[in-house]
């Protein structure tokens, strides 16, 4: 029986639940405006995210053991809040200029979010699966939101079978778990896990975490992430590539914080290197600025799975704090594409995010520039920006773990990855645009909005990543 108490505890999930459903019915009455569903999906978000944070110290089982409330999970929950929050507002202007702006594109944005915290706070395999494909469906459909575009058509559909494809390894994957273990329920399954080290039981772990690889474009299980990243709508890009990554990765974190992987170390650090590897090596080799964002978003995938690979309640803080400062910076870089994107008129399923299109942006506008030129330095970890922060905390957590030979690697690669940051920099400073009379991009109250938060983010806990972890120590105790 559900108690009040627990419902209290649930607040900010029945309010996305909720807010989702009045959002269609707003943008359903509305007429053309879409303006009342965003406004009312943002302050929606806007009041899940002060909710959590009220309950951000409790640790409780909820919903007969369902769901489970505790301060690591409300923090990955609060970062997925935050990262759909800014989508919203980076999303109306963008939507406008596509002719895309439908209404139910901020009501699917809510549920794909009540997926992603049905996951971060599940406490049952059966609860993941349906979080996990509640933000899978969302996102399958958000990213043929241009359904006019073959691009966006294409990414949809490959999105979906190699998802649906995924999925099959996942189920099996839990019912090789239920078969041994007898039960779904993750507490009691960890709570045993040394009774159940049979072959069985590690091969269903072992596919259950292929599934959770997969979202997060852990290597090979990467292969969607470019075409799908390059054909979604850039703002749905941007969200998939933050929120999806914090989510997936807030399920990992609780389980492998738990269950003791000692003996697969070296597997995991295998993984982590070729992700790492790959990202950053394929990425050298763009022209187009979405795919080098999705490849460099897999050498992130493989900077997490180093955190992961050395988990321990430091590693836990620093994988917390890096997916932190992603949220802002990833979102950023993505934000300024889609507000520098414009399509040709000879061909719709082309959009301007190849380098060329960004050359002379520091005169036409050099608020883009600057903007641009501090999320992608944050993302090649320069000093003293959030992402180099998260780095640091991410590899000195290996070097903790005597994984010193995988810290120097990502070290080396994170190093690789500052020469394509900084290609489109000089790009953006020290090249003049080719096409004459070319207009200056405008920037929507909305998006300088998102913009902004972005940047503060980016640099406040760049300068004082002190504030974090004296906000969340609760986490980590």
């Amino acid at each position: 029986m559900i108690t009040i108490t627990e419902l209290f505890n649930a607040t900010h999930l029945v309010i996305i639940s909720a807010g989702a459903i009045i959002t269609l019915l707003i943008a359903a009455f509305a007429g053309k405006s879409k303006l009342p569903a965003l406004i009312f999906s943002i302050l929606v978000v806007l009041s899940a995210v002060v909710f959590a944070g009220m309950n951000a110290s409790k640790d409780m089982l909820i919903f007969n053991e369902l769901l489970k409330i505790n301060p690591l999970s409300n923090a990955f929950a609060i970062l997925a809040m935050l990262s759909v929050f800014i989508t919203f507002f980076a999303s109306y202007d963008y939507l406008e200029k596509l002719n895309i702006n439908y209404g139910e594109y901020y009501s699917l944005l809510q549920f794909a979010l009540l997926g992603m915290l049905i996951m971060i706070y599940a406490n049952d395999l059966l609860t993941i699966f349906v979080g996990l494909e509640t933000m899978s469906i969302c996102f399958y459909i958000l990213s043929g939101m241009m359904r006019k575009r073959m691009k966006s058509n294409e990414s949809a559909m490959k999105y979906f079978l190699l998802g649906a494809f995924m999925t099959g390894f996942l189920l099996y994957g839990m019912s090789m778990i239920y078969g041994v273990s007898g039960t779904t329920n993750i507490t009691k399954i960890l709570s045993t896990f040394a009774g159940f080290k049979t072959p069985v039981f590690l091969v269903g772990v072992g596919l259950f975490l292929v599934g959770f690889f997969f979202k997060i474009g852990i290597f090979p299980f990467q292969m969607w992430i470019p075409d799908v990243y390059e054909g979604a709508p850039t703002v749905v890009s941007g969200m998939m590539a933050a929120a999806g990554k914090v989510s997936a990765v807030g399920v990992l974190v609780q389980i492998i914080s738990i269950l003791n992987f000692g003996d697969y170390r070296m597997l995991f650090s295998i993984l982590a290197t070729l992700t790492m590897l790959y990202g950053n090596i394929v990425a050298l080799t763009q022209t187009n600025l979405k795919r080098l964002l999705a490849y460099s978003s897999i050498a992130s995938a493989g900077y997490i799975l180093v955190g992961l690979t050395a988990m321990d309640e430091f590693a836990a803080r620093g994988v917390a704090f890096y997916l932190l400062a992603y949220v802002f910076m990833q979102l950023g870089a993505f934000i300024v594409v889609s507000v520098v994107e414009k399509s040709t008129e000879d061909n719709k399923d082309f959009t301007k995010v190849t380098f060329d299109d960004y050359k002379g942006l520091s005169k036409r506008n050099p608020f883009l520039a600057i903007l641009m030129t501090i999320f992608l330095f944050s993302l090649a970890g320069i000093p003293p920006l959030a992402g180099f922060w998260g780095k640091y905390y991410i590899f000195y957590s290996a070097i903790r773990q005597n994984l010193l030979w995988l810290s120097i690697i990502a070290i080396i690669l994170s190093v690789v990855s500052v020469y394509y940051y900084l290609k489109v920099i000089v790009f953006m400073w020290f090249h003049e645009s080719t096409q004459e009379n070319e207009a200056k991009e405008k920037i929507n109250p909305f998006v300088m909005t998102s913009l902004l938060i972005s940047l503060t983010g980016t640099l406040l806990f760049g300068f004082y990543p002190q504030l974090f972890f004296s906000f969340f120590g609760f986490i980590f105790k």
